[in-house]
């Protein structure tokens, strides 16, 4: 069975979840090995120098310097075959810091960095990562520094300072996943281009048709894919976006129900509350008055 690492044992301070750890397999030529583990958290790779090979469940793959990618809470892994192998790990809980990232949604990057790779990669043994240049690893680690700086300085303020830079990091790497020339990965980013397609134009008419197009996969291959990587179909993804937005209106707007529904892509507004209450568990009335805060 996996090891596996509690919050408490990580963070200091369970209110503020943001460790940078620095990893170095100091074995001067020999090739060693980190056990399968996982944990409650996000864990953010970067490797700096070295190779080795990354290990999850009954799958490995070759990683070395300049190589990204995210390991999600619950999954478990590890490294085998280290030869010098440096990196660093960012570990921080997204929910907990109240990560701002609805405008990186609308980055095809983002998605491919924070979804569809860490979810394929267990399902169909998918291998590699994201692969920074010199110059953008550089960049990266001088982020990483930074924040690192803020986490160990703790002067007034270090917290709002250490997650700004974190929220740079994601920023940064989103751009270079979207900037990525691989032909093998091109694939993903076209998933995360659906992805972030639905994010910017989730008011407008969608179907199954324009999002296959935009993928460039059949309709079989684009609901597998989705089921895999947000677990459940194109168009029910569509829809729980919409109500996602809708929420939104209706906590912070007096807009009517009517409104909110058309501005969220919905062209019937009993049906829009239909789904809203499938989704909810309350019609578009009841949770605005529950939000209320009045």
């Amino acid at each position: 069975m996996p090891r596996k690492v509690q919050s408490t044992d990580v963070f200091a301070d369970e209110g503020f979840r943001l460790r940078v750890m620095r990893i170095t397999d100091g074995s001067h030529g020999k090739r060693v090995s980190v056990s399968l583990h996982s944990h409650e958290f996000h864990e953010l790779v970067v490797v700096t120098g070295g190779s080795g090979r990354h290990v999850m469940a009954d799958e490995e793959y070759p990683i070395a310097a300049g190589d990204v990618f995210l390991i999600r809470g619950k999954a478990a892994h590890g490294y085998s075959e280290a030869d010098e192998l440096t990196y660093v790990n960012v570990l921080f809980d997204p929910d907990s810091l109240g990560l701002p990232v609805r405008d990186l949604r609308r980055v095809p990057g983002y998605h491919v960095l924070f979804r569809v790779e860490p979810k394929l990669r267990g399902v169909h043994k998918l291998k590699g990562c994201l692969k920074l240049s010199p110059d953008q690893l550089a960049e990266t680690s001088h982020l990483i520094s930074l924040t690192e700086a803020e986490l160990i300085e703790k002067r007034p303020g270090y917290r709002y300072m250490a997650v700004a830079h974190l929220m740079q990091m994601i920023g940064y790497l989103s751009r270079c996943h979207s900037r990525g020339e691989d032909s093998e990965r091109r694939p993903l980013l076209k998933v995360g281009e659906v992805l972030s397609h639905i994010d910017r134009h989730y008011c407008d008419a969608l179907s199954v048709d324009d999002l296959c197009g935009i993928a460039d996969m059949s309709e079989s291959s684009l609901a597998r894919t989705f089921h895999d990587v947000v677990g459940r179909p194109p168009m029910d993804y569509v829809i729980r976006v919409r109500i996602g937005k809708a929420e939104d209106l209706l906590k912070r707007t007096r807009l009517s129900v009517t409104e909110v529904a058309f501005r969220c892509g919905f062209s019937d507004s009993n049906y829009f509350s239909r789904k809203f209450r499938s989704v909810t568990g309350r019609s578009p009335r009841e949770y605005r008055r529950s939000h209320s805060t009045q």
